[in-house]
């Protein structure tokens, strides 16, 4: 038995979906060093390349502005529809020290006013091309969105442009969006998934920048001031740091001189900052109870340290992920609540990021049978790293990848939104034609070994939100979460 079956079981369910989606999109090989690091030539010449791609009849291209924004083009001409992503590498891993939730902060707030439109005038501007455009940070980025007919993209990519080179904040919104925000938080404390997923993520993440919430906490919140926000689009908004992706019913003609009128005078007025030093977490193991004494139920998260996305094990852990519990007919899926009943959800999630994210296993279930979940999902686990899968089991997950992966990009939205995780995780451009073939040379002793290098051995951090009394009576046990930093 290893370190982690000998733990409780697994994750934050409010977060599972965004796991599963991303996780089902990461499917390439490593980067080349030719398109995983952007020399000094591109960055000075704006050299064009082309990654041909046979199986959708067209190319992407890429080619680096003078300025440092990488523009990737992926002409789609089915129909008048042009998509648009923006990605900046300044996500909440970014945020200032004690300042959690400013890149969430400014992010929602650049739609509130430029030096060019104040909020009213880019409402309007926006209905008027009858497109979106809309912004957001994760814990790596932040991604301003648009779409629109392919005759109105200029229009969207020049208030892009505005909201990210002169956003005003002005005070009152920032006022507002800030109560609305606290408002949101405080809510969250009385929910079991959003008090399990903070608290895995603090405990397991410990000493790094994803270990606090993207959206921040209610003390942080309070601090942040409008100068923050400011401050922080001045240091982190930098063409150097962005990607422009295009794609839809235009030419890589059209696209860069699209590219070029909207964002060429973006420029980056300081030295190139380096992304936080420490990525490297210092997990606080062991069991954690959070008592909920209102609660009939428990929500039950543990996992452990897991894989960067561009790790070359990736594929393999991915089907051990999906075999184990990210499919209908997972092991954990099946046998815990399927046949025996014993759970609303039970879920394994392989959260690979940029930067190495943790795999979890997560269900709720009544009090009273947590202990009973807990040894069979130990039981289950513990057969998974024994025993390879079958080579048709393996097989099925295999057609499964690839048979889903054309839906990953079968609208421009989609395709948009592929190519920003590609850049964001440094997957390498020859994405589309490899990935079949990675798929390809999954093995049930490849997924076997994947799983043992994800899960033996690691430090485990287990998290249970419910009703203390009733927990201790189904023998479960843990102790009181520390306090937060």
């Amino acid at each position: 038995m290893t370190a982690f079956s000998r733990q409780p079981g697994l994750f934050a369910y409010a977060l599972l979906p965004t796991c599963l989606l991303l996780a089902s999109c990461a499917h390439t090989t490593l980067p080349s060093q030719e398109t995983a690091t952007r020399s000094k030539a591109d960055l000075v010449s704006g050299r064009t390349t082309v990654y041909p791609i046979p199986a959708m009849k067209t190319s992407l291209t890429r080619t680096v502005l003078p300025n440092g924004l990488e523009v990737l083009i992926l002409p789609r001409p089915d129909l008048p529809l042009v998509s648009f992503r923006l990605g900046i590498r300044a996500g909440s891993a970014s945020d200032p020290r004690g300042l959690a939730g400013t890149a969430s902060l400014a992010a929602s707030l650049l739609i509130r006013g430029t030096a060019g439109h104040d909020t009213l005038s880019l409402f309007r501007t926006i209905d008027q091309t009858g497109g979106n455009l809309e912004a957001s940070a994760n814990r790596d980025m932040t991604v301003l969105s648009g779409d629109s007919l392919s005759g109105e993209a200029p229009t969207l990519l020049g208030l892009a442009a505005e909201m990210v080179t002169s956003p005003t904040f002005p005070q009152g919104e920032f006022d507002k969006k800030k109560a609305s925000v606290l408002a949101s938080l405080s809510e969250e404390e009385n929910h079991p998934g959003p008090i399990a997923a903070e608290l895995f993520y603090r405990l397991l993440e410990k000493g790094t920048p994803y270990a606090t919430p993207s959206g921040g906490t209610p003390a942080s919140l309070k601090k942040i001031s409008r100068q923050d926000l400011l401050d922080f689009v001045h240091r982190h908004y930098r063409p150097d740091h962005a990607v422009l992706v295009l794609a839809g019913d235009l030419t890589p003609e059209t696209g860069l001189a699209l590219a070029k009128r909207s964002f060429s005078r973006w420029t980056s007025p300081r030295p190139t900052e380096s992304r936080p030093a420490s990525f490297s977490p210092t997990p606080m193991t062991g069991v954690f109870l959070v008592d909920k004494p209102e609660l009939r139920q428990s929500t039950v998260l543990t996992g452990t340290t897991g894989i960067a996305r561009k790790d070359p094990s990736f594929y393999n852990a991915l089907v051990f992920n999906m075999l184990l519990g990210a499919s209908q007919t997972s092991t954990l899926n099946r046998t815990v609540r399927q046949k025996m009943g014993l759970v609303y959800y039970i879920h394994s999630a392989l959260v690979a990021s940029p930067e190495p994210g943790p795999f979890i296993v997560t269900f709720q279930t009544y009090a009273k049978n947590t202990g009973k979940v807990l040894d069979l999902t130990h039981t289950i686990l513990g057969d998974a790293l024994r025993t390879p899968p079958t080579p048709e089991a393996v097989d099925a997950i295999r057609r499964q990848l690839t048979g889903g992966f054309p839906f990953l990009m079968n609208t421009t939205p989609k395709l948009a939104e592929l190519l920003l995780v590609i850049w964001s995780d440094g997957l390498g451009y020859t994405y589309f034609t490899d990935y079949p073939k990675e798929v390809a040379k999954v093995t049930p002793a490849s997924v076997l070994a994947a799983g043992r290098s994800l899960l033996k051995d690691k430090p485990v951090v287990t998290v249970i939100v419910g009703p203390a009394t009733a927990l201790k009576k189904a023998g479960v046990t843990g102790s009181a979460p520390p306090p937060a930093d």
